[in-house]
């Protein structure tokens, strides 16, 4: 009612899952509060037509369980689907947000680097690095922004803050040296491991140690290259049993990635020759399964095969790091004395990575077509947002000025 007295008018409502959630499903009785909401809106909308001059907008992450009702021409005519931005849109984003900025840096070149080193941020992600770097500007009583202060800034958000107050005893920091030597050394001599960019010893956000890379933009990954990743992932855990001959507790987080890694190959995938070309719903976190949609059988051959998968990534990766092992013994020991390695650092100790690697803007945009996103808009759409020049506005007839106001004189008596 509120839309029709304002119209014209758009309509805006934001994650409308908590409304439109499909009807039926698990709710155990007649009708629920949820599905009363959602029979109105249902019927509110029916009620808007050509000449009602309200456009409906609505956002949600979970599409996949809005109603069907909720979706039919005529109620949501148009579903669009807004990923998080490849590397030029990244850019496109940075330059936006950067241009308030106080820094010498040259902006068009910085939104470049900053698109290069933040794979997978969204536009919020982005103008919280902006944000944090001009903090941490400020609390270095800087009067410009610097590079290292974007960097320092991307590895906030990802990781968390830096927590050099914490005290580990020097076992666990030995411990927690040899095992991000492991990672690192393994993801160096892995063709398809994404690039090291940075690896410390510091404690960040949950963590003990931490490692940055920069993956490219890829959408479609082959077996060799997940079982790549499974064994650089596995680099840590390897690397306590190699050199201390016990593991810890500090492989936790590595191995929940590897077993969703080998679980996603066998049952979403189909990239197991015993399973076949199969490919099961995998339950989304937080989300409750009920009935699995294969048998008991299938179910045991699943929990095999996985183990068999992740048993060879673990035999690869032995074989790999005790080959390496002079290797691994000296990127520790600088670990331990620098607390932080860079890429150059890995160089000096392991000599260049042997296999080509992208690691530039310039690198990753090739063969696209063009350097920068491409935003031009259709015929029918240019300067519909522009606003009137100078010229155009004193192009207008002028108003008349009002004629002068003037007392009357009083009458005589």
């Amino acid at each position: 009612a509120m839309a029709r007295k304002h119209a014209p008018c758009i309509l805006f409502i934001d994650e409308i899952d908590a409304v439109g959630r499909k009807r039926g499903g698990r709710s155990f009785g007649g009708h629920s509060e949820q599905e009363n909401t959602l029979n109105q809106l249902l019927v509110e909308m029916d009620g808007f037509n050509a000449n009602s001059n309200v456009v409906v907008l609505a956002a949600t992450n979970r599409v996949d369980i809005l109603d069907k009702a909720l979706m039919r021409p005529g109620r949501f005519d148009r579903q669009i689907f807004v990923p998080a931005p490849d590397i030029k849109g990244r850019a496109s984003i940075f330059k936006v947000h950067l241009k308030p900025l106080k820094s010498e840096l040259d902006k068009d070149n910085l939104a470049r680097k900053l698109a290069a080193l933040t794979p997978g941020f969204t536009g919020a992600d982005i103008a919280n690095v902006c944000n944090e770097a001009a903090l941490i500007a400020a609390r270095d009583l800087r009067h410009t922004i610097i590079l290292k202060n974007f960097e320092q800034a991307i590895e906030r958000v990802v990781a968390g803050m830096e927590k050099k107050t914490n005290v580990l005893q020097p076992e666990e920091k030995k411990t927690v040296a040899y095992h991000e030597a492991g990672h690192a050394v393994a993801g160096w001599f892995l063709q398809h491991a994404d690039p090291l960019l940075k690896v410390s010893i510091i404690p960040r956000g949950k963590g003990l140690g931490y490692a940055q890379y920069l993956p490219k933009e890829q959408y479609l990954y082959s077996k060799e290259q997940l079982l790549d990743r499974m064994c650089m992932t596995l680099g840590g855990r390897v690397s306590e049993e190699i050199f201390f001959n016990r593991i810890t507790t500090g492989a936790q987080d590595d191995l929940k990635k590897v077993t969703q890694s080998a679980y996603a190959q066998v049952v979403h995938f189909g990239m197991n020759d015993k399973v076949g070309n199969l490919s099961f719903d995998m339950p989304k976190p937080g989300e409750m399964v009920f009935e699995k949609p294969y048998s008991e059988n299938t179910a045991q051959m699943i929990d095999s095969e996985v183990r068999l998968l992740v048993e060879s990534a673990h035999i690869r990766t032995t074989e790999l790091l005790n080959k390496h092992k002079a290797d691994v013994g000296k990127v520790a020991e600088r670990l331990l004395k620098q607390e932080v390695l860079s890429r150059d650092d890995m160089i000096e100790l392991l000599g260049p990575r042997p296999f080509p690697e992208k690691s530039t803007y310039e690198d990753f945009v090739e063969g696209t077509g063009s350097f920068e996103e491409d935003t031009t808009l259709p015929e029918g759409l240019k300067g519909w947002n522009k606003e009137k020049t100078p010229k155009e506005k004193s192009s207008q007839p002028p108003v008349p000025p009002a004629p002068p106001v003037r007392p009357t004189q009083p009458s005589a008596p």
